[in-house]
């Protein structure tokens, strides 16, 4: 859902300093010109150190032997911005409590999330969250903002980082808060982790997400992601979830799903891996849900790939039994076998 920025934060990113051709949901911060990761500090937000990294493949295969990885519970979950305050709807500050409520539900070992503003949002979900550890584009500098429009949340006592990078979907991938694949476009990027497994030092690689809502953006970014995620699938299995803004009959999910011209790489799609899907809700009667039209994806690569006990969320709270955000949150069980 195209959302407007609360205007003094719209003012700042439309006059930052870097290249941001309109505004987004997120945050800013730093990367890395090598891809070689980010340093993190106490707090448990990462912090990065320059802009963008390699990327990664769906092929289905990588460069060594599979390592068994899972069951995991995965999920990714648009929260809607906070300044985004459509009919319907509670403000931010009776919706943070809801969706930490959601998360906590589905139990997560692994979450990505789009749609959160500056630190302050992303401190708000980490209050929320105390078990995980969050990675985000978090501002360089005082001129800079920021962007949490994508950011990973993974469990502390199953996982550490090894690396992390960031990418953003423009012609310009590694320059901070570029845009430029439609007009208008916000700026949005991709966030990527290289974990490894506390409890026995497999690897592997997980990104989130939110590709922008206006056309063609979304076709371009999916060429891009993919040859991004190419380079990291040859090394490590990968997870990607996110707001593609991209049904599967849409070009976007066609090009991430059979790649550039029908050729590797690509990814596969959690929910057609799945052995089942179902609907998550306290609402009598359910709501009807139609998952033909989804546009928040969980995605794999980089190996034989299970999945199971695909949901998605459609929880109501509040007296009005109000949804806590435009999207709905999903989550699936994914194994590599």
């Amino acid at each position: 859902m195209p959302c407007p920025l609360p205007r003094p934060l719209l003012a700042l990113v439309l006059t930052a300093p870097l290249a941001c051709g309109d505004a987004s949901d997120g945050g800013s911060g730093g990367g890395s010109d090598d891809g070689s990761g980010a340093t993190t500090d106490g707090s448990g937000t990462s912090h990065a150190d320059g802009s963008s990294s390699e990327g990664g493949d769906g092929s289905g295969s990588t460069g060594g032997p599979v390592v068994p990885l899972g069951p995991w519970r995965v999920m990714s979950f648009n929260v809607m911005c906070s300044g985004c305050t459509p009919a319907g709807y509670e403000p931010w500050s009776a919706r943070v409590p809801h969706l930490g409520d959601t998360v906590r539900r589905h139990d997560p070992d692994l979450l990505g999330t789009q749609e959160l503003f500056a630190a302050a949002e992303v401190a708000q979900i980490e209050a929320e969250l105390p078990e995980y550890t969050s990675i985000w584009w978090a501002a360089p500098d005082a001129d800079s903002l920021d962007y949490a429009d994508a950011a990973i949340f993974y469990r502390s006592a199953m996982f550490e980082e090894v690396e992390h990078g960031f990418y953003w979907l423009s012609p310009d991938p590694d320059e901070p808060y570029s845009n430029g694949f439609a007009a208008p476009q916000l700026p949005r990027l991709v966030v990527w982790a290289r974990l490894r497994v506390l409890a026995d030092g497999a690897e592997f690689v997980f990104a989130t997400t939110h590709f922008d809502n206006n056309a063609p953006s979304q076709e371009k970014s999916a060429p891009l992601v993919l040859s991004r995620t190419a380079a990291l699938a040859t090394d490590w299995p990968v997870v990607m979830v996110g707001d593609f803004n991209a049904q599967p009959t849409d070009p976007a999910y066609a090009i991430l799903t059979t790649g550039v011209d029908a050729a590797p790489p690509r990814f596969d799609d959690a929910f057609v891996l799945a052995d089942d899907w179902r609907v998550d809700t306290n609402l009598t009667p359910a709501p009807a849900y139609d998952p033909s039209e989804r546009i928040d994806h969980v995605f794999v690569a980089g190996g034989p790939w299970r999945a199971r006990d695909w949901v998605a969320d459609l929880w109501g709270y509040g007296p009005d039994d109000q949804y806590t955000s435009d999207h709905f949150a999903i989550a699936v069980e994914l194994s590599l076998e």
